[in-house]
C-alpha cells in the first residue's frame, strides 16, 4: 500500500468548537465543505489519487504551516482526525489503530497536510477480524 497524502486547510481549534457555540459550529460546517472539496479533487488527480478505504492500521504525519495555525498544534489535530475518520479515509483513531502520529511545522499553501502510511494487518489481526463479523452475523 503507498502513502495516503491530503492537503487540507487548517482545521479549526477544538477549544472553539467544545463549548455550544453556534459561530464556531457554522465554521466547522464550512471547513468541512471546504475539505470535501479538497478531498474530491485529490481523488481524481491522475496521479496518486487518494483511495477512501477505511485504512484499518496506520501511522499519520500531520503537518501545519506556522503562519496560517493561530492556536497550539495539537489543538487542531482533534477536528482533523475526526474528519478523516468521518469520511472514510481511516476506520478509527483508536490506538490499535493509529499507531503513530507526528505533528510538525512545515511551510504548506494550504494550511495543513496529512500523511498517512498503512501499516499491513498481521494474520492474527486477520483472524480477529474475522472472528468479530462472523460473531456479529449471528
Amino acid at each position: 500500500m503507498t502513502d495516503v497524502v491530503i492537503d487540507l486547510p487548517v482545521p479549526l481549534s477544538v477549544n472553539k468548537l467544545r463549548r455550544i457555540n453556534w459561530d464556531q459550529h457554522k465554521r466547522a460546517q464550512a471547513w468541512r465543505a471546504v475539505a470535501n472539496n479538497y478531498l474530491m479533487v485529490a481523488k481524481r488527480r491522475p496521479v496518486n489519487p487518494i483511495r477512501f478505504d477505511r485504512i484499518e492500521r496506520f501511522e499519520m504525519t500531520v503537518e501545519l504551516d506556522e503562519k496560517s495555525v493561530k492556536s497550539d498544534p495539537d489543538n487542531c489535530l482533534k477536528m482533523l482526525i475526526d474528519y478523516l475518520v468521518s469520511v472514510n479515509i481511516i476506520k478509527n483513531d483508536a490506538p490499535q489503530n493509529m499507531r503513530r502520529l507526528v505533528v510538525e511545522w512545515a511551510d504548506l499553501p494550504l494550511g495543513c497536510r496529512v500523511t498517512i502510511k498503512p501499516i499491513p494487518l498481521t494474520m492474527k489481526d486477520v483472524a480477529r477480524n474475522a472472528a468479530t463479523v462472523m460473531e456479529a452475523a449471528l
